[in-house]
């Protein structure tokens, strides 16, 4: 159901409408702030808030539930051609994967480099995984094929295939354009997608929205904060007219 008015949301279990308070207006605000910041960002992908509150189902009780949360959307970017050997860009599902420290993770923003040791890396400067580990490109000519096949002068030396997760929503990001996978579930093969050398994807944000969104969510602190103003003045009013009396 949509709420009546702006800045208001519906409970599941009741047609009240509850207005959204300060806390998830400073939410909201911090999370198109964000999207706006890495509307540049290669891979990166925009996050929505998404506020429910749930009444106890006992009819005894009157009490109720927050559950607050951001909600990552991975629809695909565009994908910009840079013409860069080294950028590659998933075409369809699927998540390049990267090395790190604390274990695998999983990004869409291929915009790799060589580093000293002639490894393949994410910007992070975290290896990215092949077929046969950390991927080592050492040479002049490096062509990266559609199923992810990587040549260098000739000579096929790794893959880079695409995983797909079966729950998106246990990508969890931890910065730099990586997911880290919490829940117990495996990575299977993505094998629909294709790997483009010399492309990226970009931000899956759109700025136009989203400031619009920003310039609505101030409107409604603004209105949030009249009606506080006007309640502070009612009660003022009401303490020095029973003074009065």
């Amino acid at each position: 159901m949509k709420p009546e008015r702006k800045g208001e949301m519906a409970l599941q279990s009741s047609k009240t409408l509850i207005p959204i308070g300060f806390h998830e207006q400073d939410r909201i605000f911090d999370v198109i702030s964000n999207n706006l910041s890495n509307a540049q960002t290669a891979g990166y992908k925009r996050d929505v808030p998404v506020f429910r509150k749930i009444l106890a189902s006992s009819l005894e009780s009157t009490s109720s539930q927050e559950q607050d949360q951001v909600k990552t959307i991975f629809q695909q970017g565009d994908l910009h051609q840079t013409g860069h050997a080294l950028d590659l860009a998933i075409e369809g599902e699927g998540f390049f994967k990267v090395k790190t420290p604390s274990g695998i993770r999983y990004t869409r923003a291929g915009n790799f480099r060589i580093n000293r040791e002639k490894m393949l890396v994410h910007g992070s400067g975290f290896p990215v995984a092949g077929r046969q580990g950390e991927v080592i490109l050492n040479g002049k000519q490096i062509v990266v094929e559609r199923n992810g096949s990587i040549r260098v002068d000739g000579a096929e030396v790794d893959q880079i295939a695409p995983v797909m997760v079966r729950d998106l929503n246990q990508l969890k990001k931890e910065g730099q354009g990586l997911f880290r996978l919490d829940g117990d579930q495996n990575e299977t093969a993505s094998e629909q997608s294709q790997v483009l050398q010399g492309t990226l994807e970009l931000s899956n944000v759109n700025p136009v929205e989203e400031m619009v969104k920003l310039i609505d969510c101030l409107r409604t602190y603004e209105s949030c904060v009249k009606i506080v103003h006007s309640s502070d003045e009612m009660d003022s009013k009401a303490v020095n007219e029973i003074g009065r009396i």
